[in-house]
């Protein structure tokens, strides 16, 4: 079975425990939000039950959960060479809600190679889920 890259990626990247993101192979992907469905409507999915019943129809993507997300933002602080930034960072990313960490981001000018650094642990988390569950990554 073939999947996105890009659609297991997204699954990582919703700031909250709260979300699941199922995929119907090369359509689309649903994501639920405390029951609710959000995104490309698909004929006869209007909820999580629906879902279950036609569980061979999909798969349920990863997701780091926000113990994962701040261990990301943990090793993006680490590899700050200034004291005082990494510092700030690794405080920021106590935050549970994590908006002081971008916060420090936009301060330090540090957004890209922000983004750089978590799509590429993102990249690598999604290649190694699709190999571990046997799917093959259309990039």
């Amino acid at each position: 079975m073939k999947i996105r890259l890009d659609d297991v990626m997204q699954s990582f990247s919703y700031p909250f425990d709260a979300v699941y993101y199922y995929y119907i192979p090369l359509e689309t992907v649903l994501m639920f939000v405390n029951g609710k469905i959000y995104g490309k409507a698909v004929h006869g999915i209007a909820s999580l039950t629906d879902v279950a019943e036609r569980s061979s129809d999909f798969i349920k993507l990863p997701d780091i959960g926000d113990r994962g997300r701040k261990k990301v933002m943990m090793g993006f602080a680490a590899a700050m060479s200034d004291t005082n930034t990494r510092q700030r960072l690794e405080q920021a990313a106590d935050d549970a809600s994590g908006r002081g960490f971008e916060s420090v981001l936009r301060e330090e000018k540090l957004l890209m190679p922000w983004f750089n650094y978590r799509d590429e642990i993102y990249r690598e988390f999604s290649k190694r889920w699709c190999e571990e569950n046997a799917l093959e990554l259309i990039v």
